[in-house]
């Protein structure tokens, strides 16, 4: 039985496999990346795109390092929820770590000021199809200034609530 506390990776692992078919390939793994750049308007030849794309090829290679333990060039739901609540996959020295995050910031972040904009950052919780109103109880949370804007750190804070708290 599913402990309810992975119900948010069981939805982004359904989330990753694009054309449903149970497992996750690099296909179905970089699809997200590509759809929110479209969805924003970003080339994903642009400095900020191509970022994007090659912090999310980066986190694709250590997950599939870390979870695919046999070797099958796939992630199944088994390996990728026990690596992923993993030590190895929450170290700090993992490749990649938190650079999804932050290049996605950068994309939000479309007037340089270092911070993202509520607005903003709904947008990019739908892009975990996560409800409107969750991104906004989320953002208030993480607004620890009260400014009405995230800065990076504060995104980063957003993110990690996001994946410790069940659907």
């Amino acid at each position: 039985m599913t402990d309810t506390s992975q119900l948010p990776l069981i939805q982004e692992f359904r989330r990753m496999d694009a054309d449903g078919d149970g497992v996750v390939d690099r296909t179905d793994y970089l699809r997200a990346p590509r759809e929110i750049l479209t969805k924003l308007g970003v080339p994903e030849d642009s400095p900020k795109g191509q970022a994007f794309l090659d912090a999310s090829h980066v986190q694709w290679e250590a997950l599939l390092a870390l979870a695919d333990t046999n070797r099958d060039n796939v992630l199944s739901l088994d390996e990728y929820l026990n690596r992923r609540v993993s030590a190895d996959f929450r170290s700090p020295g993992r490749p990649g770590k938190g650079d999804v995050s932050r290049a996605l910031f950068n994309l939000l972040d479309t007037d340089g000021d270092g911070t993202i904009s509520v607005s903003e950052f709904v947008q990019a919780a739908g892009f975990l199809c996560m409800p409107d109103q969750d991104a906004l109880d989320y953002f208030e949370q993480q607004d620890s200034d009260d400014d009405g804007r995230l800065d990076l750190d504060e995104f980063f804070g957003a993110i990690k609530l996001f994946y410790s708290t069940p659907s």
